[in-house]
């Protein structure tokens, strides 16, 4: 027996809950990059080493913040012949000193790390964390590039650890900050570089 009105009510509930649904799944999967880049942003011709200060990291993990950074440098110095940078240089020293020894029209980097989320459950845990990485010109420390990276990781405790999805997640992180830094000093080489 089918009581008037009641199929309606149902189709339209089932069709609510299939949309929310959707929304929730197409909302959680649509973090993307957030990417702005000044009009003015070129590489000076006469720049072949590019400082990289060291990231900083808002409550996350210095293990994690540290294998980030590492491995970003790395693979910036691995891959620099696709820029017109021949090394990818590590300061130590205080920023204002930094900036006052390069030319003003030279570019150096920097980074952070934060909103780091480890959420477990019985059986499977949720790894996220945000990224920002930044070019700046040194004589007027005007941001002429900057990505946003939102990265999470999901995993079975049956199949995984914390500690290797931690590392991965880590590798990942520093791979797609470095592509970022990689694509955009290339697209801004100065006019001679293949």
């Amino acid at each position: 027996m089918v009581i008037p009105g009641t199929r309606v009510s149902l189709r339209k509930s089932a069709f609510l809950l299939f949309a929310v649904a959707s929304l929730l799944l197409v909302g959680g999967c649509a973090s993307e990059n957030r990417v702005l880049v000044a009009r003015s942003f070129t590489v000076p011709a006469t720049q072949e080493v590019l400082p990289i200060l060291p990231f900083v990291g808002t409550l996350v993990p210095e293990t994690f913040s540290t294998a980030v950074f590492d491995n970003c440098v790395d693979i910036l110095n691995d891959n620099h012949a696709q820029t017109s940078i021949k090394w990818f240089s590590i300061i130590k020293d205080d920023l204002q000193e930094v900036t006052k020894a390069l030319p003003p029209d030279h570019l150096y980097v920097s980074g952070e790390l934060w909103s780091y989320i480890e959420s477990s459950g019985c059986c499977s845990t949720e790894l996220q964390v945000k990224a920002r990485v930044r070019v700046l010109k040194a004589g007027t420390q005007e941001q002429l590039y900057e990505a946003e990276i939102p990265m999470s990781s999901f995993f079975e405790h049956d199949r995984s650890t914390l500690t290797t999805e931690r590392s991965r997640l880590a590798m990942r992180l520093s791979s797609e900050m470095a592509a970022q830094i990689l694509n955009v000093l290339k697209s801004r080489a100065p006019a001679p570089f293949p």
